[in-house]
């Protein structure tokens, strides 16, 4: 319900109550002829209060809702419809006692003049009391009336108020809905970069993998070319072995040559030395990377892969370190607090230690300022002074010689003792056989007697048969005494 149409509503509501009153007056003053000019003029007067509806000025930016407002005549608690029943109840009262009156009244003209005084009289009482009811009854409408016009008051400013916290939550509507908007572009803009950034991750993985595959297929062909490098060294050295075998017989055949030159051409031997100690000076593997350019290539190939592959070791070898550095942290961690824990207990023994010693020093004291000193001296007196009431003679060895008789009598009956409880035992396990072989005998000689009467009393099968159940019962209850008696007799 929009706020126009509840307003319009208020004041159709209250025209209607307006209509009510006037129709009161008019039924209450109806009732006496005499006073229909009085009537008139307060027609006359209505008109002063005759008030128009209300005209309460609205916003056109507020869109509030008047939802829980439905019933106007709640708001207005006026029951009117109520009373106008109880005024008409009333006035067919008043009329049905005006129509006895009348019929008096014909009774008395026909009885005389005196009568008409007395009606005149009564007539003019009444229309005093009439008056007097109508001047409370314009009083009463002149306070409804106020009533109205202080709602009305009441209205504007509960409206005004209403408007206000209307603005105050439009705006704050209006604020959350931007926020709300606010938060849809930024949760898809941060979809849009995790979808990103997944995409990112996923590019990364399989280029991660592929350089894990090449650096794979990397380590592999270095091993091979490390297989091939190595048989080539060791053929290598084969045939370095054989140069210089071959050096070394080209030397002892230039000694042998240079032997028979000597005399006639001294200057090519020397030429002939100084060319030898030149080529043994040159590197042999440089003349082979001269010869062969291919192999500087593998070679630096080698070197570069080999450079590789420690770069890799070296970043690895970071990474370890990193985990290491922080397990010794996490280590240094538990550790100092184990320490802390073992100072506080240290420091709690040190307590009891200390505790411990004074309350020994404590006893020490009270050891030594006692007046009863206990030492081996006054026992050995008062051992001699026993023995000298006993007429023992202490240098003499009767009171070893009764002790030692003492202990072996306590020693033999130890032993008897032993004796007593193996001898036991094996009665125990022969009585507990003798009294099973006793029991089973009973229930043998029970189930014999029972096959005999039944094989004797063929007819009585039936009856039998209903006296099993109670024979069974019977017989289990006298077995579980058995049981019982047997278990008392093991104890005993």
């Amino acid at each position: 319900m929009d706020e126009d149409e509840f307003y319009l509503n208020l004041e159709q509501y209250i025209e209607e109550s307006k209509k009510r009153i006037v129709d009161k007056e008019r039924l209450i003053i109806s009732e006496n002829d005499e006073e229909t000019p009085a009537l008139d003029k307060k027609k006359t007067n209505s008109d002063f209060y005759d008030y128009k509806g209300l005209v309460i000025l609205t916003d056109d930016d507020s869109e509030n809702e008047y939802e829980n407002c439905k019933n106007i005549k709640e708001i207005v608690s006026i029951n009117d419809d109520k009373e106008m029943e109880q005024i008409r109840k009333v006035l067919e009262i008043q009329k049905e006692i005006k129509n006895r009156k009348k019929d008096e009244e014909a009774n008395i003209s026909k009885k005389g003049p005196c009568t008409n005084r007395m009606r005149n009289k009564n007539n003019i009482i009444q229309n005093k009391k009439t008056s007097k009811k109508n001047k409370e009854d314009i009083k009463k409408f002149i306070n409804l009336e106020k009533e109205i016009i202080i709602t009305k008051t009441l209205m504007r400013k509960k409206k005004e108020k209403i408007d206000n916290i209307y603005k105050y939550i439009n705006k704050k509507e209006k604020i959350i809905k931007n926020l709300s908007k606010n938060m849809i572009k930024e949760s898809e803009k941060y979809q849009e970069l995790l979808v990103e950034n997944f995409k990112k991750t996923e590019n990364l993985i399989q280029k991660f993998e592929e350089i894990n595959a090449r650096k794979k297929k990397k380590k592999e062909m270095v091993q091979l070319l490390n297989i091939e490098m190595s048989k080539l060294n060791v053929e290598l050295e084969k045939k370095e072995d054989k140069i210089k075998e071959l050096d070394k017989y080209k030397e002892f055949l230039n000694k042998l040559a240079s032997s028979n030159k000597n005399d006639d051409n001294p200057s090519t031997d020397e030429i002939i030395i100084k060319t030898d100690e030149k080529e043994k000076n040159f590197s042999k593997n440089m003349e082979k990377y001269i010869k062969n350019s291919q192999l500087l290539i593998d070679h630096f190939n080698l070197l570069e892969e080999e450079h590789l592959q420690l770069i890799d070791d070296t970043q690895n070898a970071e990474y370890i370190l990193e985990e290491y550095e922080k397990k010794l942290q996490d280590k240094k961690n538990k550790y100092e607090t184990k320490n802390k824990e073992m100072d506080y207990k240290i420091t709690e023994i040190n307590n009891y230690i200390k505790e411990y010693i004074d309350k020994i020093s404590y006893y020490d004291n009270v050891t030594k300022n006692s007046k009863y000193n206990i030492t081996f001296t006054n026992i050995n007196n008062k051992i001699d002074y026993i023995c000298t009431q006993l007429s023992y003679d202490i240098n003499t060895n009767d009171i070893m010689k009764k002790f030692q008789i003492l202990e072996n009598k306590i020693y033999s009956y130890i032993t008897t003792l032993n004796k007593y409880t193996e001898e036991n035992k094996h009665l125990i396990y022969e009585y507990q056989r003798e009294r099973e072989k006793e029991r089973r005998k009973q229930m043998r000689f029970e189930i014999n007697l029972d096959r005999k009467r039944d094989k004797q009393n063929p007819n009585n099968k039936k009856s039998n048969n209903k006296n099993a159940n109670g024979n069974l019962k019977d017989k289990k209850e006298k077995r579980e005494s058995i049981y019982t008696l047997f278990e008392k007799d093991i104890f005993k």
